[in-house]
């Protein structure tokens, strides 16, 4: 179950149209890389061809789906608040901190927060529903799949893919490009 809190009517609207696509396009996700269609998954993760992190991906991607479709989801507006300004009118956000009492760079990464509570920033997509789907896929990454903002920049998402897949399969980023490939 998905819910809205804090939007006005047109933004939960949106939202509500959003989340259709979501839906749609997480299961054709699913779909092909469980079928062995890896032809986005190249493009996104491993241009090596070596498949190195299939599995991995494959996990977070069921995951997400699996959040989609079964677990309660809260998308909050935060257009105006501390974080909106903080991160300079970031449209998505999830809370990440060091697991404590393990302080070396090697540390796995935790969300905390209420839940699967997600705050975005909708006027940061200018009414596009297909880009405002994506931001939602990214976050759920974070949330289900515990991946990071390696980087945003399409260029370096690609790049990543063809000579470091650990960090593409690690990066927020290429999972909200790999999700666009499947919107119709």
């Amino acid at each position: 179950m998905i819910k809205f809190d804090g939007f006005s009517i047109p933004d939960n609207q949106r939202l509500i149209a959003s989340v259709m696509v979501l839906k749609a396009a997480s299961a054709k996700a699913k779909a092909a890389l469980l079928s062995g269609d890896l032809t986005h998954f190249r493009t996104w993760f491993d241009g090596t061809g070596k498949n190195a992190h299939l599995m991995k991906v494959s996990s977070i991607v069921k995951e997400i789906d699996d959040a989609i479709r079964s677990r309660p989801i809260t998308f909050a507006n935060a257009t105006g608040n501390a974080i909106e300004r903080k991160e300079q009118g970031l449209c998505g956000y999830v809370w990440l901190m060091r697991n404590p009492g393990v302080g070396d760079q090697f540390s796995k990464m935790i969300h905390v927060g209420s839940g699967m509570r997600i705050l975005i920033v909708p006027g940061t997509h200018g009414g596009n529903i297909n880009n405002l789907a994506e931001t939602m896929y990214h976050e759920l990454s974070h949330k289900v799949g515990g991946t990071k903002d390696i980087t945003y920049d399409v260029n370096t998402c690609k790049r990543n893919a063809l000579l470091t897949p650990q960090q593409a399969a690690l990066n927020a980023e290429n999972y909200n490009r790999f999700l666009g490939e499947y919107i119709n």
